[in-house]
């Protein structure tokens, strides 16, 4: 065989040999490494908006809303509630939301005559059901609601619905006033009932890193719920007279109603804040 001859076959089978020599010494395909399992949050929940450790929040009621001093009014009381809610916004709502201030005293000009017979008819209804010590009766109400719609944490989601609702009663007629404060004060205590139940679901969360991640450390996972607010009282026919023999017991229609004569005790558990009155709001 002639010498290139075998220099070219030599060649060729030195080829196939590194051929099948590399293909001896390949690694087989190794399988997917197994993910890591999931990673399980240690840090101990916080309370939601900034708010408090500890803080008591109301039940929930059959409707599955939270019992604040808003349920079961009338129309009248409703009107006055939404009206206190706004003052409370034209005290707390500064900035960008500033125009609660404003809205407000333009309300309290515009609607003059439609909030005093709201006004006019609470008292009415406090005088039906408590005689002589309506006035301190509906004095705490006012104070329990002031105090609700000033709560904290709340105040960055409420200004905003506040302006809202006194936009749309600034563009209103006083004579539809009376008829839509029933759905004023609901879109008013949104935000609150929406805190409420991020509270509940912080207390769930809470307990449950407690239960896994707590060991020694002891926490309130359960504060005991706020006693029902008080409620208002119904409404009664613009010509009532009072007979004293046939008044309600103040216990009947709001719990823990001051007797005639006796001091007033508001309880505001978590947040206590100074009673709020009426208020006109001077322009700057």
């Amino acid at each position: 065989m002639p010498p290139r001859a075998v220099f070219h076959r030599f060649c060729h089978l030195g080829s196939v040999g590194a051929l099948a020599l590399v293909a001896g010494c390949s690694t087989p395909e190794k399988a997917p490494p197994t993910p890591p399992p999931p990673v399980v949050s240690t840090i101990k929940p916080l309370p939601p908006m900034g708010a408090v450790d500890g803080m008591s929040i109301p039940e929930v009621a059959s409707d599955g809303q939270y019992l604040t001093p808003n349920r079961g009014v009338t129309a009248n009381t409703a009107l006055w509630h939404v009206r206190m809610a706004l003052n409370v916004a034209a005290l707390s709502c500064h900035g960008v939301n500033e125009p609660a201030r404003i809205q407000y005293n333009q309300i309290l000009h515009v609607h003059e005559a439609a909030l005093r017979e709201a006004n006019a008819a609470v008292d009415r209804n406090y005088l039906a059901a408590y005689g002589t010590g309506g006035l301190k009766a509906r004095e705490l109400l006012n104070t329990v609601v002031y105090n609700f719609f000033a709560l904290p944490p709340v105040t960055k989601s409420f200004c905003p619905v506040a302006i809202e609702v006194g936009a749309k009663i600034l563009a209103m007629p006083s004579s539809q006033l009376l008829a839509y404060a029933p759905e004023a004060l609901t879109a008013l205590e949104k935000p609150f009932q929406e805190f409420y139940a991020a509270y509940a679901d912080y207390l769930r969360r809470l307990a449950e890193w407690q239960s896994r991640f707590g060991g020694t450390v002891t926490v309130v996972v359960s504060p005991t719920p706020l006693p029902p607010p008080p409620m208002a009282p119904r409404e009664v026919a613009s010509g009532f007279a009072p007979n004293a023999a046939a008044m309600t017991p103040p216990s009947a229609l709001l719990p823990n109603a001051p007797q005639a004569g006796a001091p007033v005790r508001v309880e505001v558990p978590t947040f206590p804040l100074t009673p709020m009155r009426e208020t006109f709001i001077p322009a700057k």
